[in-house]
């Protein structure tokens, strides 16, 4: 467990939650989820590597061995991974026990790492329940939408994906006491750190009726808040979203200049007049009718249908050699050997503008690099006890878990502080039994 310092501003699933278990459907729910994890009982097990990132207790390291691993730290104190600064690309040694499978990720026992410590043993109980509960429902719509060939939302259990953000809410209610108090958001703040925009730009993009409804409907928010009618609230915050997403693709505003530099493609002058015709159409198009999406995609779909030629030659520009080496996995010689001749037959058909040729034998090539991806992209679940890093030697420090050791010294304290009490209470009874006699 740990001491919150998120801001509660918006307390939403995501903040009480951790992104674990605020996503009703993520490619993690697809693991079995067991109540209890077990760890393979080999000799201490050792991974070198890079650190590729950290988030709440998760490490994932690409190993020298060009293996993926998802390294949970929950046994290290918060002090302890602060002090490893675990950045991107820096070189690691990591000691601990191979699992044998993602669930642990997924279980109580790592949830309950992210929790105040202040959290009592009443509602960490009513919070273990609950997070079985979501689990359960979180496999179950998981499974429905693997199901779903057509992947259409409809297709998904209405009343358990209302159960499941149900019991979110839920979970939410018991930790919203330990969350410290902070001032919200100016509605400046709220709105440009949402679109990421300045406010400059959003009076630009926005009518200015909506900037008008926005600004009220914020300010109505932080009013139904202070009054403790969250309901009410959050109503008014949905209303907030949608005005603000209705304007498709707002954080991503650019001049036509900035497009062309972004596209990196050498464009001829004669095309750059038809492609800004076509891109002031689609940018006209969003502002004018920002409610009808099937008319501004056909207006972006038809800039990119000109530029496809351009990123198709631009696709296989470069030698076999550097294109091959660009991929972060090892790759056999002797598929080495198919794919340097599909990758010249590739460029050779793309310059002669066989499109339709060229993307079956790209189909060649992918289906050779197929089983390196989903090797390079599979998490090997590993459980850390000894970190090297930086020149500093982490290890856990005893053999029960960080929870664990906080739980023994709150009930240490507790017993002293009963006995402190019965000793006061005892005290006070002899006191009184003297002055009656």
């Amino acid at each position: 467990m740990k001491k919150q310092t998120r801001k509660p501003m918006v307390l939403a699933s995501a903040l009480i939650l951790g992104m674990t278990v605020f996503a009703p459907i993520q490619a993690g729910a697809a693991e079995a989820i067991k109540e209890e994890v077990q760890e393979i009982q080999l000799e201490q097990q050792q991974i070198k590597g890079k650190v590729l990132f950290y988030f709440d207790y998760e490490l994932f390291v690409k190993g020298e061995d060009g293996k993926r691993y998802r390294i949970g730290l929950h046994d290290f104190t918060d002090e302890q991974i602060e002090q490893m600064g675990l950045k991107e690309d820096t070189g690691i040694v990591v000691k601990g026990t191979v699992l044998d499978s993602e669930a642990f990720f997924d279980s109580f026992e790592a949830y309950k790492r992210q929790l105040p410590e202040e959290i009592t043993e009443d509602d960490l109980a009513k919070i273990e329940v609950l997070h079985k509960e979501l689990k359960a429902l979180e496999k179950s719509l998981f499974k429905e939408e693997a199901e779903n060939k057509d992947g259409k939302a409809s297709d998904i259990d209405e009343e358990k994906l209302n159960q499941y953000f149900e019991i979110q809410h839920e979970i939410g209610e018991i930790l919203v006491s330990y969350y410290p108090e902070a001032d919200p958001e100016t509605f400046e703040e709220f709105i440009t750190s949402y679109a990421d925009l300045s406010m400059d730009q959003l009076k630009e993009e926005l009518s200015s009726e909506d900037f008008e409804k926005l600004q009220a409907l914020y300010e109505d928010y932080l009013k139904l808040l202070e009054k403790d009618k969250d309901d009410l609230a959050y109503e008014k915050l949905d209303e907030f979203y949608e005005i603000l997403n209705s304007y498709q693709n707002i954080p991503y505003r650019q001049s036509f200049e900035e497009f062309l530099e972004a596209m990196k493609l050498d464009i001829s002058d004669e095309d750059k007049a038809t492609l800004e015709t076509l891109f002031n159409d689609a940018r006209a198009a969003e502002k004018s009718s920002k409610d009808n999406w099937d008319m501004i995609d056909e207006k972006w779909n038809k800039v990119y249908e000109f530029l496809n030629p351009y990123f198709r030659e631009a696709g296989v520009s470069q030698s076999f050699v550097k294109y091959i080496t660009s991929f972060e996995f090892e790759i056999k010689e002797e598929d080495l050997a198919t794919l340097e001749p599909l990758y010249e037959e590739i460029k050779e058909l793309t310059m002669k503008k066989d499109y339709e040729a060229a993307d079956k034998k790209w189909e060649e090539f992918f289906d050779v690099l197929d089983p390196y991806f989903v090797e390079y992209h599979t998490n090997n679940p590993f459980k850390a006890k000894q970190i090297e890093i930086n020149g500093k030697e982490f290890k856990v420090e005893a053999t029960e878990t960080v929870v664990e050791k906080k739980k023994e010294e709150s009930k240490a304290e507790s017993k002293e502080e009963k006995a402190t009490a019965e000793k006061d209470a005892s005290k006070d009874k002899s006191e009184s039994t003297s002055k009656d006699a």
